[in-house]
């Protein structure tokens, strides 16, 4: 292009985007986009000034309108999800700029010349970019027409570039996120490609085979990023792959637990249910370097229907990884339950919300359930044979939704029966917990590690953002808790000479109390606190040891008070 200034081409500024539609708080906001972040430190390592940046449509047209007269390009990371969205977008800018725009992503692989006309891009570059961005984007720097590997063009085929050494490339940097704050979250990736082929996922349905960094690549990334940190991180290894190879997890496992002799972190996995239960022992391996949250795959409650899937896993093998990891502790384990999908039925339903409460009780405080509906994903055997899983799509490119509405139904099932079935799977699976947590079976070691997680590394499960955090009391109380890191301890903690010579401190402020529900030595307790110990309360107050111990105990239970070693 000729009309891009000189200036502008010494060292082109470059904008990586994903964006997705106007639903601010969506998971791709809280989750780094790697793809992006990696292609722009090869730019930056070549010459370019690269910068990545996520958000919601609005604000993307917004920030690249402000970078207009400095941009060389824009590059659009293109999926199923925003495909609509990023050909709105680059028909609005072709019309008002001329900055190059390029089109990349996962969406590409299913692309062929009839979307150069879709999406106007000045380029659409198929598959994995470390090398054809760079070298589309210095041929046009130097004024040339090259033709890169996975280029479309009219009347030429272009096939989708997967990369094998991973090695060679420069690794993603935080520092490249537009303007970049830091965030608890830190994202990393192990692997790309899948050797499952499970029948509604888009990256088993069309990758390549499995392509797997070294362990030793991977923790170096780790420490690098780590090293550049100011704050504890949470770790988030994308890719749903990561217990693969056992003997590579194991590599990974000791260095991060060496790694965490030096740093701040904690961090969540993606793992197989049916490679755990052929693995159990490794469950304790991961726990014990560090994971405090672990999603598997559930999808449904009828062994049946993930066969239907392909999932080489069985309800028993969830159930039996759903026990293993209660029973050594870990934080948090969360899975997806799809709901209108294969072969669904009224009794299908019934029967995995009979699972998932069954699962609740055995596991109190550690699961986060979620729903979705089945997303027809291209290149997928639901996308391609919806009729051999019993489901009928209404919208195959499912431009009518945003996550939120089914765009199929089943031979049972309408799509409003659908819709119902999930709004009562949640209630029935809110109305559990929420049992659990009033009767008093969520261990209190429990919600102190959620609580811990959240204050310390971002982590807000659903106990915890549905239950816990409704309670303003029980917030205070934890906040306190946790960030005098031992200085406080709740009545449980204390030993029994702590019990009589440690200070009470009352913990919410009177305003956020109801004194109705408070007994006037309650009241007292609090008005005194900050100066006496349990023995000295008791005098002050004029009651027995014992019997003041016994109304101890039942305030730090209600979140009224902690003890301290000082006044």
């Amino acid at each position: 292009m000729a009309f891009i200034p000189e200036t502008v081409t010494r060292k082109p500024e470059v904008l990586l985007v994903y964006t997705q539609r106007m639903i601010r708080g969506r998971t791709f906001e809280m989750i780094e986009n790697l793809g992006i972040l990696t292609l722009a430190a090869q730019l930056n390592a070549s010459g370019f000034d690269a910068k990545a940046y996520t958000g919601i449509t609005t604000d993307a047209v917004k920030t690249i309108e402000e970078m207009k007269d400095r941009l060389f390009a824009v590059c659009f990371y293109c999926d199923f999800d925003n495909r609509s969205a990023v050909a709105a977008i680059i028909t609005f800018l072709k019309k008002h700029y001329h900055f190059y725009i390029v089109l990349g992503g996962p969406q590409t692989l299913h692309m062929t010349e009839d979307d150069l006309d879709i999406y106007q891009a000045d380029g659409i570059l198929k598959g994995e970019g470390e090398e054809s961005l760079l070298t589309w984007l210095g041929a046009k720097v130097r004024g040339e027409d090259v033709l890169v590997p996975g280029e479309i063009r009219k009347s030429q085929n272009a096939d989708y570039v997967y990369l094998e050494d991973f090695s060679k490339y420069e690794l993603p940097r935080n520092e490249d996120v537009f303007n970049y704050q830091e965030r608890p979250l830190l994202s990393v990736i192990t692997a790309r490609g899948c050797p499952y082929r499970c029948a509604f996922c888009f990256e088993g349905g069309n990758s390549k085979n499995l392509r797997m960094r070294t362990a030793e690549a991977v923790l170096g990334e780790i420490e690098t990023r780590l090293n550049n940190s100011q704050r504890p991180r949470y770790l988030f290894f994308c890719d749903d792959t990561f217990t693969t190879n056992p003997v590579r997890l194991k590599k990974i496992l000791a260095g991060l637990r060496t790694l965490r002799k030096k740093y701040d972190f904690v961090w969540f996995c993606e793992g197989h249910p049916g490679f755990l239960v052929k693995h159990s022992a490794l469950i304790r391996e991961m726990i014990d370097s560090g994971m405090v949250r672990m999603q598997i795959g559930m999808e449904s409650g009828v062994d049946d229907v993930l066969k239907a899937y392909g999932k080489q896993a069985s309800p028993a093998d969830i159930k039996r990884v759903v026990e293993i990891c209660y029973a050594e502790g870990l934080p948090q384990l969360t899975g997806n339950y799809i709901i209108g999908g294969a072969f669904e039925t009224a009794a299908t339903l019934a029967e995995t919300t009979k699972t998932v409460l069954a699962l609740l009780d055995l596991a109190p405080g550690m699961l986060d359930i979620s729903t979705t509906f089945i997303m027809p994903l291209p290149g997928t055997q639901i996308y391609n044979h919806p009729e051999k899983f019993g489901i009928v799509l209404e919208d195959r490119e499912c431009l009518t939704n945003l996550e939120d509405f089914p765009v199929n139904h089943t031979q049972a099932l309408s799509l409003p029966e659908i819709c119902m079935g999930r709004s009562r799977f949640i209630t029935a699976v809110s109305n559990k917990m929420k049992e659990q947590f009033e009767k008093g079976l969520i261990p209190q070691e429990r919600i102190k590690a959620d609580f811990n997680l959240a204050f310390n590394y971002g982590i807000a499960a659903g106990y915890l953002k549905f239950i816990y955090a409704k309670d303003a009391i029980m917030v205070a109380y934890y906040k306190k808790l946790i960030e005098y890191r031992g200085l406080l301890k709740d009545w449980h903690e204390l030993s029994e000479e702590e019990r009589n010579t440690w200070i009470i401190h009352k913990i919410p402020d009177f305003s956020m109390l109801d004194l109705n529900t408070l007994s006037q030595t309650e009241v007292d307790i609090l008005s005194y606190s900050g100066r006496f110990t349990s023995i000295e309360m008791a005098e002050k107050l004029n009651v027995s040891a014992g019997d003041l111990k016994k109304l101890l105990l039942k305030m730090s239970d209600r979140h009224l008070i902690l003890f301290s070693a000082f006044i």
